[in-house]
């Protein structure tokens, strides 16, 4: 008796085990996904010429704001390092970047993607706030009290 309940439980384990691996090779199935988009161009050539295959926008690299000071420049090659809040990033001018205006030490505002910057803004500084006058003892309240009406005097 102790056998045949050793083998069943046995069994049983061997299929919950086999349940897991079903569900997890059923998450990873849209990572295979991949894959299929690349068997997809070889189907879309096999396609009549006269249907156009659904064209798929490449996806933009999503863009990274950075506000640091610049660290290393090389306007000749092209690029420059700006140290951030997190760290250092090395960056390759963009095409609309004008390296020629900004130098090593200013602040910089740069926005980028793929380790290429598609704007450099320099930062103004801030004014210093100014304080707050205080009043002086000789002055008069802001705001004083009006006299009250007199009634109208009857003759």
């Amino acid at each position: 008796m102790k056998k045949i309940f050793t083998v069943v439980m046995a069994v049983a384990f061997a299929f919950s085990v086999a349940g897991f691996a079903i569900a997890a090779e059923k998450k990873a199935a849209p990572a295979a996904a991949p894959a299929a988009e690349k068997a997809a161009p070889a189907a879309e050539k096999a396609a009549p010429a006269g249907k156009a295959p659904a064209a798929k926008k490449a996806a933009k690299p999503k863009a990274v704001q950075v506000t640091g000071t610049i660290e290393a420049l090389d306007a000749a090659a092209g690029t420059f390092s700006v140290k951030g809040k997190k760290g250092n990033v090395d960056l390759k001018a963009g095409e609309k970047v004008k390296l020629g205006d900004i130098k090593i030490g200013d602040k910089v505002v740069v926005k980028y993607a793929d380790g290429t910057a598609s704007s450099v803004k320099a930062v103004k500084a801030k004014a210093p706030k100014a304080k707050k006058a205080e009043p002086k003892a000789d002055a008069k309240p802001a705001a004083e009290p009006k006299p009250a009406a007199k009634p109208a005097e009857k003759k």
